[in-house]
């Protein structure tokens, strides 16, 4: 189950510059938070057999015009045209750049993990599961991959045998979830031959996730978008 750690660092550094979680789905893990605060300790798993990369990323819109709101996934994942990114290109160019950076798009990425201990869920500890994260937890895995210091090791995160337990650690920045404070341990095995075996069993397929079908075409979205945003404003 090894992992071509380049391939993985010639992928990530593919995607760099590109600007970036509540569940929302069954089979999801999200931390429990106390007090403001919440914590797990979680173990990314590799791809599938049949899947080149053990994540996807996906493009999402999250727009809130007078208390109604526009939510879905943005064609630009697949390359295509997106009416919402065409509005907001405009409003930049037109010098509304505040407004236009509140309605950008957001980046998130989906891996498999195995749920290694949930403190206040102890119903998760040694589930597989799907997680959703933002740009912050994925530059720990860039960084993990190519460190920047060259006495720093090495450790690819997906690797069963050398990669390494991720200590979540998210605290309440205002409105938003703050996961700066996680950081990934030493690097060990993730169990013994038999223990990899049926954890690995347990992943799914994430190609679903970023699937043609999961897309609305332009004229769908612009139709939805329109009327919340105001044909007006939109142009």
């Amino acid at each position: 189950m090894k992992y071509d750690s380049e391939m993985l660092r010639k992928k990530i550094a593919a995607m760099q510059g590109i600007t970036a979680v509540n569940k929302d789905h069954d089979g999801y893990f999200q931390p429990s938070m106390n007090q403001g605060s919440g914590s797990a300790v979680l173990r990314f798993l590799p791809a599938m057999p049949d899947e080149d990369f053990p994540f996807v990323r996906i493009w999402n819109h999250a727009v809130k015009v007078d208390g109604k709101w526009f939510i879905d996934n943005c064609p630009s994942t697949l390359n295509q045209p997106c009416p919402v990114c065409e509005s907001n290109t405009a409003l930049w160019k037109s010098g509304n750049k505040d407004l236009a950076s509140a309605r950008k798009r957001k980046l998130y990425y989906h891996s498999n993990v195995l749920v290694v201990r949930d403190p206040k869920q102890a119903e998760n500890d040694g589930k597989v599961m799907r997680f959703k994260y933002g740009k912050t937890i994925f530059d720990k895995i860039d960084a993990a991959l190519n460190p920047v210091f060259p006495d720093t090791i090495i450790v690819n995160p997906f690797d069963v045998d050398e990669g390494a337990n991720f200590r979540l650690r998210v605290t309440q920045n205002g409105n938003f979830p703050d996961y700066g404070k996680s950081s990934f341990e030493q690097p060990s095995p993730m169990g013994d031959p038999e223990q990899v075996e049926a954890i690995l069993s347990q992943r799914t397929s994430l190609a679903g996730i970023v699937a043609p079908d999961q897309f609305k075409s332009y004229e769908e979205l612009k139709a939805k978008f329109d009327p919340i945003i105001g044909a007006a404003k939109v142009a």
